[in-house]
């Protein structure tokens, strides 16, 4: 479905009491996959991604093994499946070993897996990754690498791995992120650089894309800035980064969860450099490929650590949510303690702290839950309307909307048309309505639903508009309309 987000430039005559809102998910008040194998009976982190394939949801995360020091990074990655998408099984796969018996742990040997199908590819390819590889200071690597940076990868199965290259496509380290968009017919991933900004070396986000076979290099998308100091402070700390970037493709859009890192003094190393601190998610809106990344007015928490003690922490992000019933589900991790916690300001692991992350961390991945599609839009207080200009109409069509109304509410549409040189500059009442699609002869939509079909009293489709770009007004009364979607008859 297209996202009403604020800022698209086809919404427009905003009238009465109409507020743009954000959503908040509803959150698992335990993790759903905890760290209870020797593969990853450290730490479990959802450095990874869920997808529903084969009628199955499977997992690929970031695994600590029991036997590891936690004084580095750990490169490996293990593999979960479930039916529910809350019960997970870690099947035993035969390429790693812990004490002689196999584990769920994959031969894929880098850190922070993002997966996904490429339905272009060739079916030994149908399955590609990205990933960090660090040479230096990280435990548990097997993957044949050259050199350290963001490496891509593919896979038949979506088990046995393979690096395309033995050198890194991106040079950097730490978070990398992927998913394939659909709509756009593209991969697209985003990756962690850390320029100067405001005296202090900050992570920022840079995105790259995969299309017709070949990576891009990667652009500037997200810098932190001014307000992020702001919005630090507000929850206790001192500035602010951003730590990670996840997508959902959304139509022509694409949503990005953005992990937001709030420093605590000290800073640390060489040029400020923060080391301390914990994370929330907001939520920014790209509307087509290219075009910038929007934060939501006032940047509010999506998915907040205090809500939770097990999350109070430091929160990753799965690369994308995935579809179950009638919800989006993102899988996300939280470490009980905040990032740096055993760690002094020249970054050195101390065995005190570590000895008591491991005896009271409680961490684990768990899930944040909404109704597709709905994670922003407008809603009115009592009552309001706006146009959204659809462009032209080329084959008979229904419209659906994302929408749902308080007692007594009721949703009503128009649909009208005008030549395109002149549709920018009208009033709606100077456009004349489609006959039998005025707003006065549209059935009123009332009641909650993700896709509910708009309709007049002649009917429902909505005819090829011969060159001239389609509108419509929608009228709310105590109502919210979240996403809609124009679909062929």
């Amino acid at each position: 479905m297209e996202l009403l987000f604020e800022s698209r430039v086809e919404l427009s005559l905003f009238q009465g009491h109409l507020r743009f809102v954000q959503q908040r998910p509803a959150i698992t008040p335990e993790p759903v996959l905890l760290p209870d194998v020797p593969a990853d009976g450290k730490l479990v982190q959802i450095y990874g991604t869920v997808l529903r394939d084969g009628g199955r949801l499977r997992m690929w995360y970031q695994a600590w093994p029991k036997s590891v020091s936690g004084k580095q990074d750990v490169e490996a990655v293990g593999y979960a499946e479930s039916d529910d998408g809350i019960t997970w099984r870690k099947p035993p796969l035969g390429f790693q070993q812990i004490d002689g018996k196999p584990t769920n742990l994959l031969n894929m040997g880098m850190g922070i897996p993002s997966v996904w199908i490429d339905p272009d590819s060739p079916p030994s390819h149908r399955y590609r990754a990205t990933g960090v590889i660090n040479l230096v200071a990280c435990e548990m690597n097997n993957s044949g690498a050259k050199a350290s940076g963001y490496f891509t990868a593919h896979s038949a199965d979506g088990l046995r791995w393979e690096l395309d290259s033995p050198y890194p496509r991106w040079y950097s380290l730490d978070d990398i992120n992927s998913t394939y968009h659909p709509w756009q017919r593209r991969g697209i991933v985003a990756m962690k650089y850390s320029p100067r900004v405001g005296g202090v070396w900050r992570r920022a986000i840079y995105t790259a894309e995969y299309k017709n076979g070949q990576y891009s290099d990667p652009v500037a998308a997200l810098y932190p800035d001014e307000f992020d100091d702001i919005a630090a402070m507000q929850h206790g700390f001192r500035s602010g980064d951003y730590y990670q970037l996840t997508f959902l493709p959304a139509g022509s859009g694409t949503v990005g969860f953005l992990l937001n890192f709030r420093h605590a003094l000290p800073y640390t190393g060489l040029g400020h450099f923060a080391l301390y601190g914990a994370s929330d998610v907001t939520l920014v809106y790209q509307e087509k490929p290219g075009a910038r990344w929007v934060h939501v007015p006032g940047r509010p928490n999506f998915i907040d650590r205090k809500t939770f003690p097990w999350m109070e922490g430091f929160i990753t992000c799965a690369s994308t949510p995935v579809e179950v019933g009638d919800e989006h589900w993102l899988y996300f991790s939280s470490r009980t303690f905040s990032h740096g916690f055993a760690h002094d300001p020249g970054w050195q692991a101390q065995e005190r702290w570590l000895q008591h992350i491991d005896k009271y961390d409680t961490s684990g991945i768990g899930v944040a839950r909404w109704p597709k599609w709905r994670m922003f839009g407008f809603e009115s207080d009592p009552d309001a309307a706006f146009t959204m200009h659809l462009g032209e109409i080329k084959h008979p069509c229904e419209l659906y909307l994302n929408c749902k109304t308080r007692p007594g509410g009721r949703i009503r549409v128009g649909v009208a048309d005008a030549p395109v040189a002149t549709i920018w500059e009208q009033d709606w009442w100077r456009i004349k309505p489609i006959p039998g699609r005025a707003i006065d002869d549209c059935i009123p939509l009332t009641g909650d639903s993700l896709a509910q079909k708009v309709a007049w009293k002649g009917g429902s489709v909505i005819m090829p508009s011969n060159g001239r770009h389609v509108v419509v007004r929608i009228e709310l009364d105590v109502a919210g309309v979240y996403a809609y979607e124009l679909r062929p008859v």
